[in-house]
């Protein structure tokens, strides 16, 4: 029965290197790992500006230097990754074995209240997340870096980045109900401190031990080590003009003022619904679903609609320009009552292509590889997906700093929101603005690199003939030479 349930969902997989179950337990292990990492990644500023009351500028500060830092760790852990290959030849495999119970453990540590104040409790969150990010760092990098190793096949490893997106995209949700678990803390009769503790448990520990299913997937390309000395791995990424120009992309997108939902939701949104007041972390909630559903079902369609518009370059210029567009006629709809609804409804319009902009990034990502490979004959998947992770934290760290900035700015202050008390008049006159239209701004500064990307469906498909072509007869004078050895030996 499941096999005939995953094939109607996955395809025919009889002619595949990868098989559906395979497929499907990768996606699995994919929505594990996000579920930690949304935790962290949405929840751990609010956890400490709202719960355990750090100073803002010293979380956006702080905070946004040690994602900076830990950055810099992850070419360090690709580059280990590249120069080593365990006993049994696999290059990425054991890290999805070993790392994800440790990395659950520090995770669900970073949401538990010692009790400490000021600097001291400054000092441990920040300790607790240097040691979550430089263990998860290897699981990361082995994870993504499976997907260049899972098949040879380029149109494989597009259908391989497109499930698992679909796994990071349900994986995503779940920690999505905290919003409406905190807006029932006095229901329930718990603390937030305490609620998050829980959190930390179900979502931390339990989302990396979900992820165990990503050892499940087999490595098919040859795992290659790569020799000399580390001047040349640096080297190798600044011939990559299809990697740099990705990475500039990201990093552009990431500088602008910018607060989480969560601050725009709690503090500016109620919504009478027949009478019923319904509270800003509800509606957020909702709003959450309504822009993400219909995204979820168009990732499903991203491999089609990238042979339809000329690759995945194309679906990612799409996704970031309809995302410029609809936030922008959002923000002229407005918020007040009803509106919000408009709102959504605009955002989910977006969130269709949005939600395919992971997999066409990711899927660009593997085919930096094939393209380095065509370039140089050396591939580096260690390199090239610790960049990816090297992006993803340097991004968020610029965007920590300036949301912290940004609140600062704002003159917030979250013990007001206990006491009934207002916030600032600049918080209530440029928090809407901000919240939609610096999305908007990051989107149209990652377009201008991408923009620059010379590398479309014929290309794709003529490096990859090549390097068959060129694997096939390097290949063969091996064997030639296997062969010589064995008559001189005899």
């Amino acid at each position: 029965m499941l096999k005939k349930v995953l094939r109607f969902v996955m395809g025919d997989d009889t002619n595949c290197q990868v098989s559906n179950k395979e497929l499907f337990h990768y996606m699995v292990g994919v929505a594990g790992q996000n579920i930690t990492y949304n935790l962290v990644s949405a929840w751990f500023f609010y956890y400490c500006s709202d719960v355990i009351y750090m100073d803002l500028m010293a979380i956006g500060v702080i905070l946004g230097a040690a994602r900076v830092w830990d950055a810099i760790n992850d070419p360090l852990v690709g580059m280990f990754i590249d120069r080593h290959t365990f006993k049994n030849g696999e290059k990425m495999r054991p890290y999805l074995k070993w790392m994800p119970i440790p990395i659950g453990i520090m995770a669900m540590m970073m949401f538990v209240n010692v009790g400490l104040e000021g600097w001291l409790m400054v000092a441990f969150v920040t300790g607790m997340y240097f040691l979550w990010d430089t263990l998860y760092s290897f699981q990361d990098i082995a994870q993504w870096g499976m997907t260049a190793m899972i098949t040879t096949s380029s149109d494989e490893r597009g259908k391989v980045v497109q499930f698992a997106r679909i796994g990071g995209m349900i994986g995503s949700w779940l920690p999505g109900i905290i919003p409406l678990v905190i807006a029932r803390k006095n229901l329930i009769g718990m603390t937030e401190s305490q609620l998050f503790a829980i959190f930390g448990v179900l979502f931390g520990l339990g989302g990396m031990a979900l992820s165990l299913f990503n050892y499940k997937a087999k490595e098919r390309a040859v795992a290659v080590k790569i020799e000399g000395s580390i001047k040349n791995d640096y080297k190798l990424l600044f011939k990559n003009k299809l990697l740099l120009l990705l990475v500039f992309g990201n990093v552009l997108a990431s500088v602008t003022f910018c607060v989480d939902s969560i601050y725009f939701f709690k503090y500016m949104v109620t919504l009478n619904v027949f009478g019923r007041q319904i509270d800003g972390l509800t509606v957020s909630f909702v709003f959450g679903l309504v822009v993400g559903l219909p995204g979820a079902v168009g990732i499903f369609f991203a491999n089609k609609l990238s042979h339809r518009i000329g690759g995945m370059k194309n679906v990612l210029l799409l996704s970031l320009f309809l995302d410029v567009g609809t936030r922008i006629a959002a923000y002229f709809v407005g918020f007040d009552g009803y509106r919000i609804v408009i709102s959504g409804v605009l955002l989910m319009i977006a969130g269709i292509p949005n939600n395919m902009r992971g997999v066409a990034c990711t899927t660009l990502w593997g085919d930096s590889i094939d393209y380095m490979e065509w370039q140089t004959g050396k591939r580096n998947e260690g390199m090239v997906f610790a960049m990816q992770n090297f992006v993803a934290k340097i991004t968020k760290g610029i965007s920590t700093f300036f949301m912290g900035l940004t609140l600062t700015i704002l003159q917030f202050d979250a013990t007001k929101y206990d006491l009934g008390l207002p916030q600032s008049d600049a918080f209530y006159k440029y928090i809407w603005p901000i919240y939609i239209l610096g999305p908007a701004l990051g989107s149209l500064f990652f377009a201008i690199p991408v923009l620059f990307i010379k590398y479309n469906v014929n290309d794709r498909k003529r490096i990859e003939q090549e390097l068959k072509a060129l694997r096939a007869k390097k290949e063969a004078e091996m064997a030639g030479q296997e062969m010589l050895e064995m008559q001189i030996y005899t």
